[in-house]
């Protein structure tokens, strides 16, 4: 069974479910707050009729700001992963084994990782300045060695 990734579905799905958030916020934050906004007599009944007060606009600025999070959060993984996969295209297989096995791992020192690979140590420093250079990882000194990690 394929997992589900947000990042592959197309915008207008994306924008679909962003709509339903919303829609689907707006109801439960209303419900929430129906009973704080009840009308106390038949006159506070009558000026709500037709009007639209603050028992319609805060469950409304809430469930947007909702809506923007959400939409901030699946266009904004969707570039990230673009501009991920356009730069592998132009890595080495080493390059792109290295920076395979440091997104696995999440952070790795230097040396794990050269145990790992089963690599020289100046194979691996080259390579690690490069990815380091193209601002595909971040070095950290640790001791004797580093630990690497990729923003991701």
């Amino acid at each position: 069974m394929k997992n589900f990734n947000l990042t592959e579905l197309d915008n207008i799905t994306k924008i679909l479910i962003v709509v339903l958030v919303i829609a689907v916020s707006y109801f439960l934050v209303f419900l929430a707050l129906r009973p704080f906004f009840a009308p106390k007599n038949m006159a506070d009944m009558m000026n709500q009729i037709g009007n639209i007060g603050t028992e319609t606009i805060i469950p409304l600025i809430i469930a947007l700001i909702i809506g923007v999070i959400i939409s901030f959060y699946l266009f904004r993984t969707e570039t990230k992963d673009k501009e991920y996969e356009i730069l592998k295209k132009v890595l080495s297989e080493d390059e792109k084994k290295v920076l395979g096995e440091i997104k696995m791992a999440g952070e790795i020192t230097q040396d794990s990782l050269r145990f790992r690979l089963g690599w020289s140590k100046a194979k691996i420093s080259t390579i690690l300045t490069n990815l380091d250079r193209k601002s595909l990882i971040q070095k950290e000194r640790t001791g004797k060695t580093y630990s690497l990690f990729t923003e991701n």
